[in-house]
């Protein structure tokens, strides 16, 4: 009877999650690989090369050289793993590497991820530019403080300019794996979740994360999906974030204002193991993105206040 009993539980809230993670999954995917097709031509043509030099002048003052300016491109319009293979063809030096880190982990992905935000009660052009300006903001920083250092790091060397066909069958080959992982990824979290609610471990959750999002100016209401965030992502963790937002658990501005701290920190785990294994610093990638995310939220507070108080002030 016992058995019977968690049988049922557990296979209501899987049934309930599976249609919305899927409708999520593929929405991403439809997003996904037109965008990657397309960044991928404009990295074989070499487009991306020529924003690149002309470029290489504003870089320049975050101490980066052309070639920086090639990867920051490559991850903001495709993934941060493309602005990860890009650097790694590319001798650069630890401390250029640690800039590069640090403005990809707060600016890739900008397309997806920023179509998920806008899903979940943001404007998008807030968001693109919001990111941009945190990386180049936190390019700057690193550039005034990183001690000077020469050590070369080569991690290897691309073998020289593929043709088109084998690029497209890279190209295509990627995409089904990714399109694969995505809805494995997606579909289980959105199952995680249910189960969570189910037994009641997610209102927990909630209650003991609600006084680390108080200093971060964050309302409680954003603890579950404030994890989801920080663990898994914006884009694999898409499906929860979006079905908290349409389901009304997440009120639309604190929706915002938590877009706002995720859109400057988000995926603090894989995402930087990434980069501390190629050497990096884990504290230069890590406090710089989760100080500014709070400067940001408290920012979007104090002028969504003054908006408020500005026509009674007028009148």
């Amino acid at each position: 009877m016992n058995l019977n009993h968690h049988a049922s539980r557990i296979s209501k809230p899987v049934t309930k999650a599976v249609r919305p993670a899927l409708r999520t999954a593929f929405w991403l995917v439809s997003i996904m690989l037109p965008v990657s097709f397309a960044a991928t031509l404009l990295q074989y043509t070499g487009v991306l090369d020529v924003l690149a030099f002309h470029l290489q002048p504003f870089f320049a003052w975050m101490g980066l050289r052309g070639e920086g300016a090639l990867v920051i491109l490559t991850a903001a319009g495709m993934t941060l793993y493309s602005g990860i293979a890009v650097m790694q063809a590319i001798p650069f030096t630890m401390r250029e590497i640690t800039i590069m880190a640090l403005m990809m982990l707060v600016a890739h992905n900008l397309i997806v991820e920023t179509a998920v935000q806008s899903k979940t009660g943001s404007r998008a052009v807030h968001m693109v530019l919001l990111r941009l300006a945190g990386a180049v903001a936190c390019g700057l920083f690193l550039h005034a403080v990183l001690p000077p250092d020469d050590r070369i790091m080569v991690h290897g060397m691309t073998a020289g300019h593929l043709p088109l066909s084998t690029v497209l069958t890279n190209w295509l080959s990627g995409s089904l794996m990714l399109t694969l992982m995505i809805v494995c990824i997606v579909v289980s979290l959105r199952i995680f979740q249910e189960l969570l609610t189910e037994y009641g471990i997610m209102q927990w959750s909630t209650r003991l994360m609600a006084p680390l999002m108080k200093p971060m100016g964050l309302p409680a209401t954003v603890s579950f999906p404030w994890i989801i965030s920080y663990v898994i992502g914006l884009a694999y963790g898409s499906s929860t974030l979006i079905e908290h937002r349409r389901s009304g658990e997440l009120p639309k501005r604190d929706s915002d204002l938590l877009n706002h701290h995720i859109a400057v920190s988000h995926s603090l785990v894989e995402d930087t193991l990434v980069f501390v294994a190629l050497g990096v610093s884990v504290w230069w990638i890590t406090l710089p993105r989760i100080a500014l995310a709070t400067v940001v939220v408290w920012g979007k507070r104090a002028v969504d206040s003054w908006m408020k108080k500005r026509p009674a002030t007028c009148n």
